[in-house]
């Protein structure tokens, strides 16, 4: 990210190649023996709050923009931190499925 000052205003220029090398890097299935993990990288674009409701913006590995929608039921204990992890679980669901779906396309 670059950051440059023009007159009062701070201009923030990130660098999408950067952001595309961190994703594909903590994007990975490995295998040994008997044992396999995955590991799935997103970015975190933007997050709006709208009591009881989160939106969730990202980018995956792909440089694809998706939104995810989540719902904190208890209203009157609703939590930050809690609904988010239910929408980035949504988001994760999401690119699985999306492996899923382009893998079967070929």
């Amino acid at each position: 990210m670059g950051k440059y000052k023009v007159g009062d205003e701070l201009i923030l220029v990130n660098d999408p190649n950067k952001d595309n090398a961190k994703l594909k890097e903590l994007t990975q299935l490995t295998v040994e023996g008997d044992f396999a993990q995955i590991s799935w990288g997103i970015k975190i674009l933007e997050v709006e709050y709208d009591k009881p409701n989160v939106t969730l913006t990202y980018k995956n590995a792909n440089g694809q923009k998706n939104k995810v929608f989540s719902e904190c039921k208890d209203i009157e204990n609703f939590d930050k931190e809690k609904v988010l992890e239910k929408a980035l679980l949504r988001a994760f669901q999401n690119e699985l499925i999306n492996i899923s779906v382009f893998k079967n396309n070929y």
